[in-house]
Parts: C-alpha cells; sequence; structure tokens
C-alpha cells in the first residue's frame, strides 16, 4: 500500500505519459509475512489455508473492479487496504460492498465478475508475470522507459524518494518544469 501511495505521488509529478499497473501478487512468502506481522503460528496449515483464501477473495474483487476502468480499480483497491490497514477493519461482504459503493462501482456487475472466471484467469496471468519477472516481494517495482528500451529496472523497496531520483536521472521531471515555461510552449514528451 505504501509502495503504491508513493507510485500515485510521483505519477502526479511526471510530465507525459505515464502509465502503472499494481499486480497484486500471492504466494507462500506473502502468506509467511502476514502471519509473522500478526504473530500467529506460522505452521499451522488450517491457517495458512484460510489466510491464502482471503488474500485471494482480496484480489479477486480488486480484478472486477478493474474490470470497470483502472481508476475505478486503483480506487477500490486503495479505499479497501486503507479500511483494512489503516481502520483495522475485517474483511467481510460488507465492507467490500460499501467500498465499491463508495468508488461508485456498477454494483451488479461488481458483483457477477467477482466470480466470474475471467477474475480468476486474470489472477493466474499476474500470478505468472510476476513468477518470469522474479518478483517474490509485494513491494517491488519495475520500471520501463518504453521509448528506450524493453529492458527494466527492478526496485525492491520502493520510496518516493527512490523512484523521484530514477525519474530525475531520465530527464523527466526536468522536462515537466521546462513545459511549464512560457518560452517552451511546443515541447512535446515522448
Amino acid at each position: 500500500m505504501k509502495s503504491e501511495k508513493c507510485i500515485l505521488r510521483l505519477a502526479d509529478s511526471i510530465f507525459g505519459d505515464i502509465s502503472y499497473q499494481f499486480i497484486p501478487l500471492l504466494n507462500p512468502q506473502i502468506i509467511d509475512q502476514h502471519l509473522k506481522v500478526t504473530n500467529q503460528d506460522c505452521h499451522n496449515l488450517d491457517l495458512r489455508n484460510q489466510q491464502f483464501n482471503l488474500h485471494y477473495r482480496i484480489i479477486l474483487d480488486y480484478k472486477a473492479a478493474l474490470f470497470q476502468g483502472k481508476k475505478k480499480g486503483r480506487l477500490f483497491l486503495l479505499n479497501l487496504q486503507a479500511q483494512l490497514v489503516d481502520d483495522g477493519r475485517p474483511y467481510s461482504e460488507e465492507l467490500v460492498l460499501e467500498v465499491a459503493q463508495q468508488v461508485h462501482l456498477d454494483m451488479p456487475m461488481f458483483l457477477e465478475d467477482r466470480q466470474s472466471e475471467l477474475a480468476k484467469r486474470a489472477f493466474k496471468a499476474d500470478q505468472r508475470l510476476a513468477s518470469e519477472m522474479k518478483v517474490v516481494d509485494p513491494s517491488t517495482a519495475i520500471l520501463y522507459n518504453a521509448d528506450v528500451s524493453d529492458c527494466g529496472l527492478m526496485l525492491n523497496d520502493v520510496t518516493y524518494q527512490s523512484l523521484y531520483e530514477i525519474c530525475e536521472n531520465n530527464g523527466l521531471l526536468a522536462k515537466r518544469a521546462l513545459a511549464h515555461q512560457k518560452d517552451f510552449p511546443n515541447l512535446h514528451v515522448l
């Protein structure tokens, strides 16, 4: 959640086209990390399965929200995470529906999509992508400059400062400053 907020904050600071996608990660390390943080028994198989199913359900809800647009999907995810993490509310059907209404999702469509095979396939595709990129930590970001290269830069600990410095070193922030000056009305960033 902290990494997501850093990325969104930076996206507001960059001039030009930037696209980003939050890919939820679910693996045994995520479950271990959650159980350790909550002081629960990491070796209890029933508890591990319960936590996996909970995380899986949250991801399917996020995927269903994304089907109504990236912006609504991100807003749903951030609001749900805020309720779960910041406010300490337990995951429940009531909470999910409340958040879905807050972000103005089409409720009948959302309710159908969160149970759909399409949401399950989207989850599997995300996990496959993360595996191919060797991402194991949920706060990892992979940055690409699609205009220059197919290669990306992997950041395992995403902070606003590290993202800002990468963009600054690649001239993205300077271009924004130049574009806002009257002397450069026709500057375009590719």
